[in-house]
């Protein structure tokens, strides 16, 4: 990977598109520590704006203070040129010294977020970027690499919200804005294709299966009915939605809304496991008997992905 010096101290990678740099790279140092109001227009001088109004809106009410140490972001740099050189242990020590020392600074996290996504820890990576996030919540970089490792973990959802985030606060102008936007418009095309859904409505009919599988979780059966009944009223496809409403009637004594529930699910996809097996549990109850199920937290499809790319 070639690798372009910072075209102001000309000391560490440049990764940022200055405008009043005649759109050369800099770092992130040097990009704070020029910028003044000549570059309204650029998206990290919008996202720093705007990020000290919210900190002085709220300051009277709460601490809400992102430490800056130039000499911290210097050494993070290190480390993470470093890595990608291929130094990984290297740049890794150094970066879990800083962690200990400055688990306060945002570009620490973000250093350790992506180190773990290269090591292929993405649950360990999103849990570092989220911190990133709270401790600076318009660190676009951030939000994208938490996009990348919601797409290796296939979790849909998680990595569009993360991606829109990126499109809100970033300079289009930027690489991984237009990637995370391409990305979100093959998905879009494909889930109106699959779904007949829009984008929004599709990521709302996730945010209510999620609120049910909770409540699923806790054997709150009835309200997790309730909310697959939702998730099914919009996304009238979505078969892991069809089967979990039949544990919830069956678990309810319903026997055969259970079962017709089970046999939707079965037509949209005839190898959904989960409903062939809850299927043959429901059978033998007598009508108004509860079905006793022993609940397991089970991601089908996402799991036949992963055994599937495995093979």
């Amino acid at each position: 990977m070639k690798k372009t010096k910072c075209i102001v101290c000309a000391q560490v990678k440049g990764k940022r598109v200055c405008k009043i740099n005649n759109n050369t790279l800099i770092c992130s140092l040097c990009c704070a520590d020029i910028r003044n109001p000549d570059c309204e227009g650029c998206s990290h001088y919008a996202q720093a704006a705007r990020y000290a109004l919210e900190k002085t809106q709220q300051s009277a009410s709460k601490h809400f203070i992102t430490r800056i140490d130039p000499e911290v972001d210097e050494a993070v740099d290190r480390a993470l040129t470093m890595v990608e050189s291929g130094q990984l242990p290297a740049g890794e020590s150094i970066l879990a010294d800083l962690l200990l020392k400055h688990p306060d600074i945002h570009s620490v996290q973000y250093a350790m977020g992506t180190v773990c996504a290269l090591k292929g820890e993405y649950e360990e990576s999103i849990a570092y970027l989220d911190k990133a996030i709270e401790i600076f919540p318009y660190f676009v970089e951030a939000w994208f690499n938490k996009g990348m490792s919601h797409q290796k973990t296939l979790d849909v959802g998680k990595m569009l919200r993360s991606y829109q985030k990126v499109i809100e606060l970033g300079d289009p102008a930027e690489d991984f804005v237009r990637t995370a936007k391409e990305t979100m418009t093959t998905l879009e095309r494909q889930i109106h294709a699959d779904t007949g859904l829009s984008l929004e409505a599709y990521l709302k009919s996730m945010d209510q299966f999620q609120e049910a599988f909770v409540a699923m979780e806790n054997r709150q059966w009835a309200k997790a009915l309730t909310g697959f009944q939702k998730v099914v009223a919009v996304n009238p496809t979505s078969t892991q939605s069809h089967g979990n409403m039949g544990i919830c009637h069956a678990c309810l004594g319903h026997k055969q809304e259970a079962l017709a529930a089970f046999d939707t699910a079965l037509a949209l996809d005839p190898d959904y496991a989960p409903a062939l097996s809850n299927r043959a549990l429901t059978v033998p109850l007598k009508d108004g008997e509860k079905l006793d199920y022993e609940f397991q937290s089970v991601e089908y499809y996402k799991d036949q992905t992963v055994k599937n790319k495995s093979l």
